[in-house]
């Protein structure tokens, strides 16, 4: 009772209100997300892939001495650099074939072929592009051949005239040589085909008489020579007197 009385005349402080429950903030219960679950791993498939990948990297690039015997075969046309010796030479024309005889062709006609740095010899990837392009190259550069048989020949004349020692022979195959003759061909009938439409174009149309087209007009015709007078024609009659006027 006293406790009350001491309340109500604010002798004490009043006892703190409660709040509803239903005023209460309640956290959110969040229910955790599941972790993924990782598929099981096949250790066994995991060491085959394991093992293909290494066994891949240690076999030898098939294409790993290709750009090795361009670079020999090339040297050999730059006197300033270090030359193979006959059996490297040999050995490396007999490992390129036909791209090798289309490299000393490009560099005997005066021409050069692209060498592969060496910081990419050891990307199989480049190996095996450079040579698909040097083989695409030596069945359809028939430019770069002609260049080079044509020097060769006129190689092969000088060191009958001089005495000289004769140079390596140059062979081109039979496929090589049959599209060496359909690539003169066609490059003959295109010069032909050049030539007549620029003689087409120089004059007019035959028959008609006119100048050119597109140029000035037509001259007039020339006037017909004027001849002595003849004694039947009647000369203008002149009746002014003779002698000066006064």
């Amino acid at each position: 009772m006293l406790k009350t009385a001491l309340t109500f005349f604010g002798f004490t402080p009043a006892p703190p209100v409660r709040r509803q429950p239903s005023a209460r903030r309640v956290a959110p219960s969040v229910v955790p997300a599941a972790a993924p679950v990782a598929p099981p791993v096949d250790e066994a498939a995991e060491r085959r892939r394991r093992n293909a990948e290494t066994a891949a990297r240690l076999r030898p690039d098939p294409n790993g001495r290709f750009p090795l015997d361009v670079a020999k075969v090339a040297r050999t046309f730059d006197r300033m650099s270090t030359q193979p010796s006959p059996e490297e030479l040999h050995l490396a024309l007999c490992r390129l074939g036909p791209v090798g005889e289309y490299i000393r062709a490009v560099h005997m006609g005066g021409g050069r072929v692209a060498l592969l740095p060496a910081s990419l010899h050891g990307d199989r990837g480049r190996t095996a592009a450079y040579r698909e392009h040097l083989t695409t190259l030596s069945r359809t550069d028939y430019e770069g051949w002609i260049a080079g048989l044509a020097a060769y020949d006129r190689a092969v004349a000088s060191a009958k005239r001089t005495g000289d020692a004769m140079p390596e022979p140059l062979t081109a195959s039979p496929e090589i040589e049959a599209g060496i003759a359909q690539h003169a061909a066609a490059k003959l009938a295109r010069m032909q085909e050049n030539l007549a439409r620029r003689k087409g174009g120089q004059g007019g149309t035959e028959g008609t008489g006119g100048g050119p087209v597109g140029g000035a007009a037509p001259a007039a015709p020339p006037m017909a020579p004027t001849g002595p007078k003849g004694g039947d024609e009647e000369e203008p009659a002149n009746d002014a007197p003779a002698g000066p006027r006064r």
